[in-house]
């Protein structure tokens, strides 16, 4: 099938994960470029429980999955969808529930031999003692958008960390000092590559979507050796995992080395989010992007 302005496309957003007000900004963002772009059949569609009857009731040519985190980011949403029949931009069932944990992850990319921090799993539980020298990353595999990552730096950190975690299998990771980078793919393809250079040590959910003293800096400048080895291990993490449409890989560069934190495979579409801001890098405008993902989505 070939996307035309005449395409039925339901642009589904918002949903029932902690990150459900970013995936409304996305949402929206994308129905609204594409009415703004002539597409004359585009409808939002708020996720709920009946998510099944209100999409066979729509009947959509091609759903654009907006949804990040539970249930949308993490290979449900597409299950769903390959059930009823429906072409969807982004992975599939194996990719997005695999890159969802990043415990799995983490295993995969270790046997393409990318460079990783350091890392046990534990569960949270109060009296655990600290699993690293401080300071070390604590972090819910299973969430996305900064949601459930603390830096320890200390004892009181550790039982406070604990505390908000108990009961949850969770990742330990040393702490790695150093400028964040982002590869972005796009189909089978790097598309490039941006830094991001928060006004707090953190980049937490605050820096990524509120803070507007936050900078991007797509295309940075460091050793080339290390661009184009994050730029293979993005790619082929993209590929071995078997991934569609978009996928954003990061990074930590320190001084000396390089290691990837994790794979999305439904980046964000805000207007702080980072694959938009490298497709515009290459040429290729919002309303472009959002195509190349549908016309993908439909030729699938």
């Amino acid at each position: 099938m070939i996307l035309t302005r005449y395409t039925r496309i339901a642009v589904v957003m918002g949903g029932l994960s902690p990150e459900r007000e970013v995936s409304l900004d996305s949402g929206t963002r994308v129905k609204d470029a594409l009415v703004q772009g002539g597409y004359t059949a585009v409808t939002p569609v708020d996720m709920g429980r009946d998510i099944d009857v209100v999409l066979r009731d729509l009947r959509p040519e091609v759903v654009f999955n907006a949804l990040h985190g539970a249930y949308g980011e993490d290979g449900r949403l597409p299950g769903l969808l390959d059930i009823i029949g429906i072409p969807y931009t982004g992975s599939g069932v194996t990719a997005s529930a695999v890159a969802m944990d990043k415990i799995l992850t983490k295993r995969v990319a270790r046997t393409l031999g990318i460079p990783l921090a350091a890392d046990m799993v534990v569960t949270a539980a109060p009296g655990l003692a600290a699993p690293m020298h401080y300071p070390f990353v604590f972090k819910d595999p299973l969430n996305g958008s900064s949601h459930g990552v603390f830096i320890v730096r200390d004892g009181t950190e550790w039982r406070d960390a604990l505390t908000q975690s108990a009961g949850k299998r969770m990742l330990v990771e040393e702490y790695v000092k150093g400028r964040e980078i982002t590869v972005a793919v796009l189909g089978d393809a790097v598309l490039g590559d941006v830094e991001i250079v928060p006004a707090k040590e953190f980049y937490d959910y605050e820096a990524k979507y509120k803070d507007e003293n936050t900078r991007y800096i797509p295309d940075p400048d460091y050793d080339p050796a290390m661009r184009d080895a994050m730029r293979r291990a993005a790619l082929e993490l993209h590929r071995t995992l078997g991934c569609r449409g978009a996928t954003r890989s990061d990074f930590i560069v320190a001084p000396d080395r390089h290691i990837m934190l994790e794979i999305n495979t439904h980046p964000g579409m805000t207007g702080h989010s980072l694959v938009p801001m490298a497709a515009a890098k290459r040429g290729i405008d919002y309303l472009g992007l959002i195509e190349r993902l549908l016309a993908e989505a439909l030729a699938a």
